[in-house]
């Protein structure tokens, strides 16, 4: 699932609303959306330490 896919699911629902009338299908569907967004924010973390931890030793060594 790529990031306009994400985008596109994401504003079918909202994460805390009522699941009472929602098919097995869909719920099934919203779990990969918010499963895909969880990898891709691990990643966005993992890339934002590691540009940080190269700021950190660049201004150090100045």
């Amino acid at each position: 699932m790529d990031e306009a896919d994400l985008k596109r699911a994401g504003q079918a629902f909202r994460v805390g609303e009522d699941l009472y009338g929602i098919s097995v299908a869909q719920l099934t569907e919203r779990l990969e959306v918010l499963s895909a967004e969880q990898i891709r924010i691990k990643h966005a973390i993992t890339q934002k330490n590691a540009e940080l931890t190269t700021a950190e030793t660049f201004f150090r060594k100045s």
